[in-house]
């Protein structure tokens, strides 16, 4: 079993598709880094200033910060950090929630669930008022910036990448022996089917060091171009970072069912990317062995995933938000509200934890579709 895997593994590591497309992504990502258009020297500045100030805002900051030389870059985060106030304090987590059912316009059972959600985040509120960690400085201004970049566009393109790669390289793995025309030899016995077993092992092995390896060397460059040190501390509560649904319209402050620094939440999503990576990729091995094809099987997901997306829309346009909030279990959707996992989600779910339970029960159906398929795979006749 072991020889057959690492000759498995080798076998995949020989194509040269897989090293030109690892090498492109990090070649994107690192373009993408170095046109961010983060203030680097501002960052510096804050960072600077805090180990003289503190790193909350109270008035011993505000007097500190007053007293030293004035340059542009203090007058902005004077401007910034001016009468700042603990928003958490005295903060309604009902008025939220009415608040996104009016906006939204949400009707139904569908309201009364957004009314029971937003009532459980208060809590949360409390415990984040305690830690005062919406007055934490972070890199004041810049900090909505720095965060953004990293938790909703970088991190967002990497799991995007890895799960393009997982897709395809699990239909890959289950359909390498139709392109080669050995199938035949593969169906034909007891022995030779069970290799789908290791052909399985060797791709998600692959896939997930795919996705580890892009988020290790992207998050590396990001940091050598960009060192933003005590950033990654500072909570992702903060006042100066906002959980964005409609820009300009509907902007609240972060609020995730745990307290967390801004590491932690990346670090967090990191783990869950992971797991989704997981789901894509076995979900598509099971759709190559069903459709005994790589090109029909990328076909049928590409309808699937045209389908749901044409279908969002409609129950969108109609606000039918009971069908939606379904839709908001499957894995594609799961990676579209990235930028929201491990908050209240808005309109885009009504329990605590969506997208962690959605994890769940996705992997559950993956082990059913796994079992049904094998079945099926274990009396397919040979064409």
């Amino acid at each position: 079993m072991l020889r057959i895997l690492l000759f498995e593994i080798r076998k995949l590591l020989e194509q040269p598709i897989i090293l030109l497309f690892f090498i492109a992504c990090l070649m994107l990502n690192t373009i993408y880094i170095a046109t961010a258009g983060l203030d680097q020297s501002y960052l510096n500045y804050v960072q600077d200033t805090k180990t003289k100030t503190g790193s909350f805002i109270t008035s011993e900051f505000q007097e500190k910060l007053s007293n030293m030389s004035s340059s542009n870059q203090h007058n902005r985060l004077l401007t910034e950090t001016d009468e700042r106030e603990n928003i958490f304090n005295q903060y309604s987590t009902e008025a939220l929630g009415q608040e996104m059912i009016d906006y939204f316009q949400i009707q139904g059972s569908m309201a009364e669930k957004m009314k029971i959600k937003y009532e459980k985040l208060t809590p949360i509120v409390h415990e984040l008022a305690e830690e005062q960690a919406a007055l934490e400085v972070g890199a004041a201004g810049e900090t909505m910036s720095f965060f953004t970049f990293l938790k909703n566009r970088l991190f967002h393109a990497i799991l995007g990448e890895s799960l393009i790669f997982a897709l395809l390289l699990g239909l890959y793995g289950s359909t390498s022996e139709r392109l080669t025309k050995t199938d035949v030899l593969i169906i034909t016995s007891k022995t030779g089917r069970k290799t789908q077993v290791t052909k399985y092992v060797a791709s998600l092995i692959i896939a997930l060091l795919f996705y580890v390896t892009t988020v290790t060397l992207s998050f590396a460059i990001f940091n050598q171009m960009h060192t933003i040190g005590t950033l990654w501390s500072t909570s992702i509560s903060t006042q100066f970072h906002l959980n964005v649904y409609v820009p300009q319209s509907l902007e609240i402050p972060f609020i995730p069912w745990k307290s967390m620094t801004l590491l932690n939440y990346i670090l967090l999503s990191i783990a869950l990317g992971g797991i989704l990576v997981f789901i894509c990729h076995g979900f598509n091995f099971l759709i190559g062995l069903w459709a005994n094809l790589l090109f029909r099987g990328f076909v049928l997901f590409v309808v699937f995933y045209v389908s749901l997306l044409g279908l969002e829309q409609i129950i969108n346009h109609l606000n039918w938000w009971d069908m939606r909030s379904l839709l908001m279990w499957h894995p594609i959707s799961l990676w579209n509200l990235q930028a929201y996992w491990f908050t209240e989600m808005g309109p885009f779910s009504t329990i605590p934890w969506h997208e962690s339970i959605a994890m769940a029960v996705n992997i559950i159906l993956l082990v059913i579709a796994g079992i049904l398929t094998a079945r099926y795979y274990s009396t397919k006749e040979v064409k």
